[in-house]
């Protein structure tokens, strides 16, 4: 066995040959860059199974089936993933009627209706709508729209087709995380509002601090402390420095999230609708790759207000 090339029998004769044949090549393709010869384009990276499902998309969703009546949206982040944040819209509308809509049971909470029927989404090619009358006359509906490469623009509207006023008109959108990885961990320390003075602060933190008289709630609706100077939650990945802001703009009532049941709701309100008038309120689902600290949340917020 010839130690110098693993050949067994090969001649001194053999070795010069495989030698100079390599040192030939070598130098013929040095040669050959230096009188400006071009060289082969490298290859493009190969697709993976993560990186093929790139951009946003917002789809039909479903949670639970056994309540039919919901209205569940699949919204995918902006960079490749496979995975979506479940966004329950809306789970819940309070008002001076009652409670006119519950996306599920909750049997310690009474509804005005009950087992409503399935209203389907209407697809196009920039997002979902959908529109659900009930049984008293009032309609309400909405959408989602892709608006560019990292934000989904949301619209909530109502139409009092009721005898009587629609007042206190408070409403739970929820971002359910179950089912997106990166930002689904059973806590409150990965969300984030923000104080005056203080910046960004987790939920949780928040959560802990006195009452104040800012302009937006950190709790569930209007039981939340008003501590809130930006009216925004944002959820920060565990896989990088990327995150998702949810915001109603100036409609927005409270911020809040559920360590037991990962989700972070923005949560709207509705100004006083008199019978035959109607009302809309506008938000946005924000994706972006960066730190907290370098997220231009002011420049979101504005185009709501």
């Amino acid at each position: 066995m010839n130690p110098q090339c693993g050949v067994k029998g090969s001649s001194s004769k053999y070795t010069r040959r495989v030698f100079l044949g390599v040192g030939g090549a070598a130098l013929a393709g040095g040669l050959l860059r230096r009188a400006g010869a071009a060289e082969a384009p490298s290859p493009a990276p190969a697709e993976t199974y993560e990186t093929q499902a790139k951009g946003i998309r917002i789809l039909p969703g479903l949670w639970r089936p056994h309540y039919p009546w919901e209205h569940i949206a699949w919204v995918s982040p902006a960079w490749p993933s496979q995975d979506y944040i479940w966004l329950d819209f809306p789970e819940a509308i309070f008002t001076s009627q009652g409670l006119i809509f519950l996306s599920h049971i909750n049997p310690g909470i009474d509804t005005v209706f009950h087992d409503l029927p399935r209203v389907a989404w209407v697809e196009s090619p920039e997002g979902l709508s959908f529109e659900r009358t009930l049984p008293n006359g009032i309609v309400f509906g909405g959408s989602l729209r892709k608006r560019d490469a990292s934000v989904v623009e949301l619209e909530l509207h109502i139409r009092n087709g009721s005898a009587e006023p629609l007042k206190d008109i408070t409403l739970q959108t929820c971002a359910f995380l179950r089912a997106i990885s990166e930002f689904g961990d059973y806590t409150r320390d990965n969300k984030f509002v923000h104080l005056p003075g203080q910046g960004w602060v987790s939920i949780a933190r928040a959560m802990e601090l006195p009452d104040a008289q800012e302009a937006y709630r950190v709790g569930w609706r209007t039981k939340g402390k008003r501590i809130a100077d930006v009216p925004m939650a944002i959820t920060v990945s565990n896989k990088g420095d990327r995150l998702f802001a949810f915001t109603w703009g100036k409609h927005t009532l409270s911020m809040v999230s559920n360590a037991r049941h990962p989700c972070v709701h923005a949560d709207p309100f509705f100004p006083d609708i008199e019978p035959g008038k109607d009302a809309s309120i506008h938000g946005a689902l924000i994706f972006f790759e960066g730190k907290l600290d370098d997220f231009p949340y002011a420049d979101y917020v504005s185009d709501l207000t």
